[in-house]
């Protein structure tokens, strides 16, 4: 973990931890607790209840709750009958995550070699650069790709 923790309780200090990890990575501290307390939890939670849990803004945990969706790592759900948003931990999120950053270094990937082609012969040199960012992408991508077919499922 990132810090030595004075927290006795683990639950508490795993969900400060996922916090902090996540800022070092350069995400939002309040995304990494939110995720923390689903992998806790491990049931669909509100806003409010998370917010609460947290005592953070729920103006903030929608935002972050929202990313977290996005990126695979959350799952938006409903309760019959209610028309609240719930969050919750997906069957298999880091496979989702995966698949996820796949997607998105293919995208760049692509993207960078396109630009990369409307480069003239007079400048070769950062034609070949930029070529050679978008084939880090391009390669990142399918071994990414590659290990996300190789990963079981989650039990």
């Amino acid at each position: 973990m990132t810090e030595t923790s004075q927290n006795p309780d683990p639950v508490e200090d795993f969900i400060e931890q996922m916090g902090l990890l996540t800022q070092v990575d350069g995400g939002p501290r309040i995304g990494g607790r939110i995720l923390g307390l689903a992998v806790i939890e491990n049931r669909p939670m509100s806003l409010q209840e998370i917010a609460e849990r947290l005592q953070v803004s729920k103006a903030s945990v929608s935002t972050n709750a929202r990313r977290l969706a996005q990126a695979g790592l959350l799952r938006l759900t409903t309760r019959p009958g209610s028309r609240e948003d719930l969050y919750q931990l997906p069957r298999d999120p880091y496979r989702e995550l995966l698949r996820s950053i796949t997607g998105s270094l293919s995208r760049k990937a692509a993207a960078i070699a396109e630009i990369a082609e409307r480069f003239p012969d007079e400048q070769a040199d950062i034609r070949n650069r930029i070529r050679h960012l978008a084939e880090f992408h391009k390669s990142t991508a399918e071994v990414l790709g590659e290990w996300y077919e190789k990963l079981p499922p989650a039990p």
